[in-house]
């Protein structure tokens, strides 16, 4: 039976900031030690000392000096802390080194040496060249006597030093002869391929830098989940310009092998492929970028796997994830600025409302489509722009964000007779498109079906090198895209259909915050799943879900929302089961043990909501009545105190995502003191309150904090 219990595999950045100071000052002289004494760094080798009838001084055998490598992981550090603590607590002296050597200068040794880790020692450096000729794995290799040296991988390092302290006491006092320790690797999961168990893998890949970039990525997290690198399984990692773009293959031999090919359609592929067997088989989360967690159990690979994502572009936007560039790419999100070395993006030239900047025009009302002018000024901008940045694979050729549109006598004329404003921009879009396609003809030019121009025209059609953005911006988000019953999303449901039968490249601009008030509990977790699905079988061929893309901070569910919208861009057709099992198991890891309170408060909002309309704009309690809110007020409070109380150390998650829940009590229960501790929160946490304003603008702490602005 596989073990259920997933082991964290935490990326704090806290640490990484620790571990990057210590290497820093290992280069510096009158370095710190990690003790916090001076570590002092070795000077010239000083000349000759003229010749005297006195013999040189002999150091004292309880005088040691630890030495690890100058730039040893964290858990070498540790541990050579560690031991340094225990051997002065049996009564020596201590200090505690690094192996620097200054460029050009001999190695200097210090007095009654232990190494710790990979050390510039000889005797350190045949320790490991032992270790990694070892016909079995080993956790460590230890020598105590009149040498001593300790090489350990870093999981079991502690373990080592703990090990020699014992043994290097015991001889102090006992005199014996030196002793060497080791300890073979116990695997606790095998790598099961075609039926044949293995406990090593090699990784090979071609020669372009994401096909790399994949590989060293597998490598990496293989030797996280315990599958150690050598003659074993083996995986080959390569480009198939056959497959889709971002697709990929994953085949394992049945054979007994253990060979297993992952191809990918593009750079972007092959590293989908490698993160995709670490997911899929080996149960590795990438939740956030600090929180990931490697599964656990035998790794069996049971068949193939593959994926051609339905939406050629996928972005994020909440800053939580999409601002971390390898939380995207582990994710699936493309549509960010990613290194080529990690298979690059989809780049926009402009994102939206870009028509005032690319004619000089006024932003607060719509220029003339139909004038032959502003075309001419935007064809030149259009080339310039491609001109200036090759890399550009959509412009955005987009309404400014107002509804004044243009009501000349040809404008209107033209919209009258395709039955939509939309008939005067397409029209103009379509002059742009066909200006540049023989030139540029990978490029695609992109506008907005928003608001005014939401509807399709009866008469033009885009170009094929045309992209329609279709916003949902007047949608409701209590019910689904699909609901028959929900007025505005049955007048969407028509608009995506005639869409459909015009247009081959519709992306959508979704809406799943609310932006009149981030902090304040939004339940739309019922409708994200059946809504992705809607849009994939609708035609749709990209996704913007726009979140509280200015927050630095989410002082709701930013988090799970962000993690669960990439998931669904990846795999729109996912069922409700598998919907439900990512919740989970995100909640579980970000919020620590008390995770079901946090998911039974997220099911009772939701419920709640889905009995009215709720738009994107709106207060809570104009969706779930107070009372209702107020009957659940002690409920709520012991949901929430449970998940603090058993947080661990996902302690802060928990507070940072409570504050939603005291947004929506100041809402049904105003309190002055409560609110200002409230809004103190939110700037010390730098999150912000509305999408225009990081705190309201116009309040009374003494009101709900539904009326504050």
């Amino acid at each position: 039976m596989q073990k259920t219990d997933m082991k964290r595999f935490r990326i704090f950045v806290p640490l990484a900031l620790l571990a990057l100071s210590l290497i820093f000052f290992s280069g510096c002289q009158g370095r710190t030690a990690p003790d916090g004494g001076e570590e002092k760094t070795p000077g010239p080798t000083p000349p000759p000392a003229a010749e005297t009838e006195s013999a040189p001084e002999e150091v004292p055998s309880d005088v040691v000096t630890i030495v690890r490598g100058d730039e040893s992981s964290k858990a070498v550090t540790d541990a050579a802390i560690a031991l340094r603590k225990a051997l002065e607590a049996a009564g020596l002296t201590v200090d505690l080194k690094t192996d620097w050597v200054k460029r050009g200068e001999e190695m200097v040794r210090f007095p009654n040496e232990i190494t710790v880790g990979k050390t510039n020692r000889p005797e350190s450096e045949e320790l490991y060249a032992r270790m990694a000729e070892a016909a079995e794995p080993l956790d460590y290799l230890i020598r105590a006597g009149s040498v001593n040296s300790v090489a350990a991988v870093d999981g079991s390092v502690m373990e080592a030093v703990s090990l020699f302290a014992d043994e290097y006491l015991r001889q102090k006092t006992a005199g014996t002869e030196d002793v060497e320790m080791e300890k073979t690797h116990e695997f606790e999961r095998k790598l099961i391929v075609g039926g044949r168990e293995f406990v090593k893998a090699t990784v090979s890949c071609g020669s372009s830098d994401p096909e790399k970039y994949a590989a060293s990525e597998l490598r990496k997290y293989l030797a996280a989940v315990g599958i150690w690198e050598g003659d074993g399984a083996s995986f080959d990692l390569a480009l198939d310009i056959s497959l889709p773009r971002d697709s990929y293959v994953i085949t394992p031999a049945e054979d007994g092998s253990g060979k297993i090919s992952i191809r990918g359609g593009n750079g972007r592929g092959v590293i989908y492929g490698a993160y995709a067997f670490l997911e899929q088989y080996a149960g590795v989360r990438f939740f956030m970028p600090d929180v990931e967690t490697l599964g656990s159990g035998d790794i069996v690979v049971d068949g193939p796997r593959s994926l051609t994502p339905v939406f050629e572009m996928r972005q994020s936007d909440w800053q939580c994830g999409n601002g971390d560039v390898d939380w995207c790419v582990k994710n699936g999100v493309n549509q960010r600025d990613i290194p080529k070395q990690k298979g690059g993006n989809i780049k926009y030239g402009g994102f939206v409302h870009t028509i005032a900047g690319l004619t000089g025009t006024p932003a607060d009302r719509q220029p003339c489509f139909s004038d032959p002018e502003i075309l001419e000024k935007t064809i030149a901008s259009v080339r310039a722009m491609l001109e200036g940045d090759p890399s550009i694979t959509i412009v955005s050729v987009s309404q400014n964000d107002n509804q004044k549109f243009c009501t000349c006598a040809t404008c209107r004329e033209i919209d009258r007779e395709e039955g939509s404003h939309m008939g005067s921009l397409l029209r103009f879009v379509n002059a742009v498109a066909e200006d540049i396609e023989d030139d540029y003809p990978d490029v695609i030019i992109d506008t907005l079906a928003y608001q005014h121009t939401r509807q399709a025209p009866k008469i033009t059609k885009p170009r094929d090198n045309v992209c329609i953005r279709l916003c949902s911006i007047e949608c409701c988000f209590s019910h689904t895209l699909d609901d028959p019953s929900c007025p505005e999303n049955r007048k969407f449901a028509e608009d995506i259909v005639e869409w459909n039968k015009i247009c081959d490249r519709i992306y959508v601009w979704d809406y799943v915050t609310d932006f009149c008030f981030y902090v304040q509990t939004f339940p739309n977790f019922g409708v994200l799943r059946q809504n992705m699905r809607f849009f994939a079988e609708h035609g749709v061929k990209g996704m913007y879900p726009e979140g509280n893309y200015n927050s630095p901070q989410s002082g709701e569910f930013g988090e799970l929302r962000c993690y669960l919208l990439a998931k669904l861009m990846m795999d729109p057709m996912m069922t409700e089961e598998e919907y439900e099992r990512h919740m989970d198991e995100f909640l579980a890891a970000y919020y620590g043990p008390g995770w079901e309170n946090i998911r039974a408060y997220i099911d009772w909002f939701t419920s709640e909501a889905s009995g009215t309309h709720m738009n994107i704009w709106q207060p809570i309690v104009s969706v779930v009545r107070k009372s209702r809110i107020r009957e659940m007020l002690e409920v709520f409070d012991g949901y929430w105190d449970r998940a603090e109380e058993l947080a661990g150390d996902r302690l802060d998650a928990v507070k940072r995502s409570r504050l939603q829940w005291e947004c929506v009590r100041l809402m049904v229960e105003p309190d002055a003191e409560k609110a200002e501790w409230f809004l103190s929160q939110l700037t010390e946490r730098n999150i912000m309150w509305r999408e225009t304003s990081a705190l309201p603008t116009r309040y009374s702490l003494r009101s709900s904090a539904a009326a504050w602005e």
